[in-house]
């Protein structure tokens, strides 16, 4: 999974790196740049969604089935800043043959919450190419 995630082009372009996956589980963590920057001067929701969203990936795809995302929601708790460090934690609380259900949250450096999030993955049948 891991091998997979590194060579996708959009988290390389946010310099997102996951470095755990397991089944029903992934974390990962990026830094906020310059470049991820809103109106205020902190980093842009897209960003913090992205890094949450590529987390949620990894995690609804760790069974060996391909899961796409149906629904991802997000809370924006706190801001962050240039040069935090953000992590991505997301963690399966139910899983069926047809769909599965995430909590995620996305903390600073510190350990303070920065977003938290609830998700939806609609599973399919087949395993996904990498894994064939």
């Amino acid at each position: 999974m891991l091998k997979a995630q590194e060579r996708e082009p959009f988290p390389k372009l946010l310099g997102i790196t996951c470095d755990e996956v397991k089944e029903g589980y992934a974390r990962c963590k990026m830094v906020v740049t310059e470049k991820m920057l809103n109106i205020f001067g902190s980093a842009h929701g897209g960003a913090v969604f992205s890094l949450l969203d590529e987390s949620f990936q990894l995690a609804c795809n760790s069974h060996g089935k391909v899961a796409v995302a149906l629904n991802l929601s997000i809370t924006y708790v706190k801001g962050a800043l240039p040069g935090d460090i953000l992590i991505s934690e997301v963690v399966e609380k139910s899983r069926t043959n047809r769909t599965a259900v995430y909590d995620a949250s996305v903390k600073n450096g510190e350990g303070e919450l920065v977003a938290t999030g609830q998700a939806l993955a609609y599973r399919k049948k087949e395993a996904p190419e990498f894994l064939r």
